[in-house]
């Protein structure tokens, strides 16, 4: 009886295998090339990494014969040592592994070659049954009898699983030296190489196991190299005397960009060409700026203030406010510490970034009649709202009187903007804010004239190049160029306020860089060309600051990732972050940086910064911007002008 059942479960098992057979002779193929991979290019057309397809997948496809030997040697010595003699299955090995698992009554150790590890990658799940190892048996020897083994060797070393990157798989030899060393195949050491080829058994723990169990994991691979002629002897000493690299190299360079760029070409794709390349809108040169400074600035703050190492989070963005393309965009400090895109995701009170936004709007009505030139009050108010009366103050506890309205938005008063923002409607406000490109709710209360409503660092970099463009919104992108593949179009640029109200507003900014709380950009040599605002938050936990010439608008955002008082200002430690990047753009760009252009329908009037009355002469004039018909008709010569009140600007002019 038992030799019965036992015979009739050889036919069935046999059975099995020959419908496999038949099933894989005719329907299995192998992969070839690179089968629906996006090449992600930089705006200089260098690649910076290549996806297959929009379903998570990073993998670089390389020919056989681009691959270094080396990496060949070490993937056969570390999986596969008879892969060019056997048939798709290693019968030595199979009796090993059958006496383990015959003794364990279960499948614990598998016995599988490069034939049999590709057919379970490509058309199988990695359950661990017996039925499965028989099928994964069949479509081996069939992928044996259909293919060459350089054919069969390329599909492995390029579809190999080699980890995960965020959610993403990384397939193939080419996108796991990208992932684990941040190199190319072919710039990887002997030692890097052996290590690579360790990872393949445990790739999800190849830098988070023991170094002494790493080290262990590579040096095998090495001394069988040597064993297999592959490396020399002097090569395998001095390769096992490298250091095992404690933690993940980060795998692409611009992980954040990458992601937003995966993100939209997923997002925008309609149909999709093999082999497609997309040209991003990515400045690498920026990029490193931004990334390089992100480090250096927070690593100096946190030693000069003793805060603790690792406390302060930073994003950034640099975008085109001509076009919206991103050219540079950090998410944070580290990507391999935390791979939060801190500007896309993480949404932040801008405070007195918000401000500028009060004051377009109130531009823009004309029937409000503000000027850069009207007096608004900066004294003690209480503005009712809903759950109570509100009584805004400001940064420095101390209220200034009548002040311009110039004045107010370079040194950032808070009074006056709550003022202006009543005037005008916080409405109206939050229309025009949520126009020029901030998509997160605004609530209409009185002191969103004051930045208490979270936004993105993306948002409002965005808004900015809506003010930089002349008031023309653009949405944001980071393709460049998309060539075969199909995307669906960007909505079109639309007219948020007129060119003259954007102007007014870029105008005062520039005042913010010269004399008011981004003065400090003068030992960077940036006031003159720039226009920019700064933003703190209420008990100093958040420092923004976002600023531009007419052809680049960068954007700084600084805090901690709890959200704690940080006790920072934006010109503290986002205006530097921000400098940087800047100084970076303008030293390396191919064209001079393009002037602040008034445009028709604006004239140009001598005012007393003070007052915000026309004047006739004197050196402490400010030349201020006016919509057409707006501007002060009559001038009081400085002789008129209180003594007392000459002789503050006097000073005041000595420490601009």
């Amino acid at each position: 009886m038992k030799f019965r059942v036992a015979t009739l479960c050889l036919l069935a098992v046999v059975g099995l295998g020959l419908a496999t057979l038949a099933w894989g002779w005719w329907t299995l193929s192998l992969p070839h090339g690179a089968p629906s991979t996006i090449t992600y290019l930089d705006r200089d057309h260098q690649e910076i990494a290549s996806l297959l397809g929009q379903n998570g997948r990073l993998q670089i496809w390389t020919p056989l014969d681009r691959i270094p030997p080396a990496v060949v040697a070490a993937v056969l010595a570390a999986e596969d040592r008879r892969f060019m003699s056997h048939v798709g299955v290693d019968p030595l090995a199979v009796g090993r592994a059958a006496l383990v698992n015959a003794r364990e009554a279960t499948v614990i150790r598998g016995a599988s070659t490069i034939t049999q590890q590709l057919a379970r990658g490509l058309f199988l799940s990695r359950e661990r049954t017996w039925w499965r190892k028989l099928r994964e048996v069949g479509i081996a020897l069939v992928l044996e009898a259909r293919y060459s083994k350089r054919q069969i060797l390329e599909a492995y070393l390029n579809t190999v699983y080699l980890g995960q990157a965020r959610d993403s798989a990384v397939l193939g030899v080419a996108a796991g030296a990208r992932h684990f060393f941040g190199k190319r195949l072919d710039a990887l050491g002997l030692d890097e190489i052996a290590m690579l080829a360790a990872a393949i058994r445990a790739p999800n723990r190849v830098f988070t196991d023991s170094p002494e169990l790493v080290r262990s994991r590579r040096d095998r691979v090495l001394e069988a190299m040597n064993r297999d002629g592959a490396a020399g002897d002097a090569e395998t000493r001095a390769a096992k005397a490298r250091p095992v690299r404690p933690t993940r190299a980060v795998a692409s360079s611009a992980p954040w960009f990458m992601e937003l760029a995966r993100d939209e070409v997923g997002r925008r794709g309609e149909r999709q060409t093999e082999g497609s390349t997309v040209v991003t809108s990515l400045d690498r040169r920026l990029q490193e700026a931004a990334e390089k400074s992100v480090s250096e600035q927070l690593a100096r703050v946190e030693r000069s203030r003793r805060l603790a190492s690792g406390s302060l989070q930073a994003a950034v963005v640099a975008m085109e406010p001509s076009s919206g393309q991103i050219r540079a965009l950090v998410g944070g400090r580290r990507f391999a510490d935390s791979e939060f895109n801190r500007a896309t995701r993480a949404r932040r009170q801008p405070g007195s970034l918000f401000k500028p936004f009060v004051y377009l709007t109130a531009f823009e009505m004309r029937g409000q009649k503000i000027t850069p030139a009207t007096i608004v009050a900066d004294e003690p108010v209480v503005i009712s709202a809903v759950g109570g009366d509100w009584t805004p103050h400001n940064i420095d506890g101390r209220f200034h009187g009548l002040v311009t309205v110039r004045r107010a938005l370079e040194e950032s008063l808070n009074v006056p903007a709550a003022l202006v923002a009543q005037d005008v409607g916080t409405t109206q406000v939050a229309r025009i804010a949520r126009a020029a490109g901030i998509d997160s709710p605004l609530a209409t209360v009185p002191s969103l004239s004051l930045g208490t409503s979270e936004v993105t660092l993306l948002e409002m970099t965005t808004a900015f190049a809506t003010i930089a463009n002349g008031g023309l919104r653009v949405w944001p992108t980071t393709v460049a160029d998309s060539g075969a593949l199909a995307l669906q179009p960007l909505p079109a640029p639309s007219r948020v306020v007129s060119a003259e109200s954007a102007f007014i507003v870029t105008h005062v900014l520039r005042g913010v860089m010269s004399r008011g709380t981004a003065s400090a950009s003068a030992r960077w040599d940036l006031q003159e060309v720039t226009a920019g605002k700064t933003g703190t938050t209420d008990g100093l936990r958040d420092a923004w600051f976002i600023g531009y010439t007419p052809d680049l608008v960068v954007g700084v955002w600084v805090g901690a990732d709890d959200a704690r008082p940080i006790a920072l200002t934006g010109a503290d430690i986002a205006l530097p972050i921000w400098a940087d990047v800047m100084q970076t753009a303008l030293r390396h760009s191919p064209t001079p940086t393009s002037a602040f252009t008034a445009p028709p329908g604006i004239v140009m009037a001598p005012v007393d910064w003070d007052t915000g009355r026309r004047v006739c002469d004197g050196d402490l004039a400010v030349r201020e911007a006016f919509r057409a018909g707006s501007e002060p008709q009559q001038c009081e010569r400085f002789a008129e002008v209180p003594i007392a009140r000459d002789l503050g600007r006097w000073i005041r002019g000595l420490f601009q």
